[in-house]
């Protein structure tokens, strides 16, 4: 009787020291929504390539500087609802948790997302500008992939491996010219609902019960 009381107490305090120092208002549900605007994207934006004639290997064909802009819209609405269902779905859990949103945790946990996603922006930008168009899908991937990695030791550890798998498609991206949007699709797409999956079922189902 003794040794279980002890136990529950010791759950306890573990619990209420991860409240303290991790970011636990991620959602499951909320990757999965990620990848699904992430190939919807994708699936627009290969219609207007395929509707221009545009040669996906190509990257300094004229027809790209066309369909470039629209390109760009898509990105940033797919960034812009990504991040608010995020937030959306983080606030959410923080009332079901009854635990304030705007936390110590919460802003170590976005400043060491945002500020190697805001670097690789502006490069992925700077690489639009110079027209050097083949490769701003890799470095996405990859800065996207390094800023999971970086966020991961101030919320849930399973997120390190959602960035490593970033990366690995990044690398795979860099090497093979032409499939950009493809493996953008499965980087941002597939393996964010995968993630979402065993999120929401493996580590949501087990906190609640």
């Amino acid at each position: 009787m003794k040794n279980n009381e002890a136990f529950e107490a010791v759950k306890e305090i573990r619990v209420m020291m991860e409240k303290s120092s991790r970011f636990l208002s991620f959602s499951g549900t909320s990757a999965i929504l990620i990848g699904l605007y992430a190939l919807a994207g994708a699936f627009i934006a290969q219609g207007i390539i395929m509707s221009s004639k545009y040669t996906p290997g190509d990257y300094s064909a004229p027809t790209w500087v066309v369909i470039a802009p629209d390109i760009i819209i898509i990105a940033l609405i797919v960034f812009v609802l990504s991040l608010t269902t995020v937030l959306f779905f983080s606030v959410r859990k923080a009332k079901r948790m009854e635990a304030p949103f705007i936390s110590g945790p919460a802003y170590r946990t976005f400043l060491n997302f945002f500020l190697p996603l805001m670097v690789g922006g502006i490069f992925s930008v700077a690489l639009l500008i110079s027209g050097n168009i083949g490769i701003i899908a890799p470095v996405m991937l990859l800065f996207y992939g390094l800023s999971l990695i970086n966020a991961s030791k101030y919320t849930y550890g399973s997120i390190f491996w959602l960035g490593c798998g970033e990366l690995l498609i990044g690398l795979i991206c860099a090497f093979s010219p032409g499939h950009g949007l493809l493996l953008w699709s499965l980087g941002f797409g597939v393996l964010h609902i995968i993630y979402g999956i065993y999120f929401f079922f493996r580590v949501e189902r087990d906190s609640k019960a």
